[in-house]
C-alpha cells in the first residue's frame, strides 16, 4: 500500500530536481515553490502539489513566450529602422 505513495514522492522529487538544476532565478523560485508545497503535504502527491507544479510550469511558459515575443519585436524594429 505504501508503494504508490513512495513512487509519487519519487516522481515529484525528480521533477523538483530537474527544476532546481537550472541556475536561473526562475528555476530556483519554481523549485522553492514546488518544494514548499511538497513539504506542506508531507511528501504526498496530492491535488495541491499537482496544481502547484502546473501553475509553476504555466508561469514559466508564459514568461518564456513573452520574452521571445519581446526579442522578436526588438529584432523587427531594428530591421525596420535599417530600411
Amino acid at each position: 500500500m505504501n508503494e504508490p505513495n513512495t513512487r509519487s514522492k519519487a516522481v515529484v522529487e525528480a521533477t523538483n530536481y530537474l527544476i532546481n538544476r537550472q541556475k536561473t532565478r526562475t528555476g530556483q523560485v519554481a523549485g522553492a515553490v514546488v518544494g514548499k508545497v511538497l513539504d506542506q503535504e508531507g511528501g504526498k502527491l496530492t491535488g495541491r502539489v499537482v496544481v502547484a507544479i502546473l501553475v509553476v510550469l504555466a508561469v514559466v511558459g508564459i514568461a518564456f513566450v513573452a520574452y521571445r515575443l519581446l526579442v522578436l519585436d526588438l529584432i523587427l524594429t531594428v530591421i525596420r529602422e535599417q530600411n
